[in-house]
């Protein structure tokens, strides 16, 4: 009886002993980058909308800021030129040869008016930022002469007295709206700041 073995299987050099082949460069599971995480529809609609948020308001400030209407405080005075369908309007000092007219109120919306019938009135609509509406009591000096029909020009400069059609300022009281203190002379007064201008005929003052 024969007591050889079996020959065993052949052996390769540096090759597997046992299961299935392996290979050296294969990535290993863990070495697999996790897959990146997509950003939710609604998340990605927040941040949207949050970033429009914030332009919106920069914008609003921007305008703001750089609107001398929507900065303007009752009391101040401005300088308003151009026509009433195309004014121009900066602030400037009550003591400046511009200031044509003084900010008698401020209103809160354009949809409100002006408390009294005399008052000039500007508007300003900003697409993004304040919308803004002036009532302008206009700055005029005793003893000179007015057209005060004025046609579309903003602001009533001096004229000369003996221009046809023009009156004349024969007073002004500053602090009250008192139209007895204008005698036969006709009476032109505003609420806020309380003012009195008393008007005569140019010819006839």
């Amino acid at each position: 009886m024969s007591t050889d073995m079996p020959a065993s299987a052949p052996q390769y050099q540096g090759g597997p002993q046992h299961g299935a082949p392996q290979y050296q460069n294969a990535p290993q599971p863990q070495q697999i980058p996790p897959a990146p995480k997509k950003k939710g529809i609604v998340a990605r609609i927040l941040t949207a909308i949050i970033g429009l948020a914030v332009a919106a308001v920069v914008v609003y400030g921007i305008n703001y800021f750089t609107s001398d209407a929507a900065q303007s405080k009752a009391g101040e005075c401005a300088s308003v030129t151009g026509t009433s369908s195309k004014p121009e309007f900066k602030n400037v000092d009550c003591g400046s040869a511009e200031a044509n007219y003084t900010i008698g109120k401020v209103l809160g919306s354009t949809t409100e008016a002006c408390p009294g019938e005399y008052y000039d009135e500007y508007t300003e609509t900003a697409r993004r930022g304040p919308d803004s509406k002036l009532c302008l009591v206009p700055n005029l000096v005793e003893g000179q002469c007015y057209d005060v029909e004025g046609g579309t020009q903003m602001g009533y400069p001096a004229v000369d007295c003996g221009k046809s059609g023009v009156l004349k300022l024969t007073k002004l009281v500053k602090g009250s709206v008192d139209e007895t203190a204008c005698g036969d002379a006709t009476p032109l007064t505003y609420a806020e700041p309380k003012t009195t201008f008393c008007f005569a005929p140019a010819e006839e003052a």
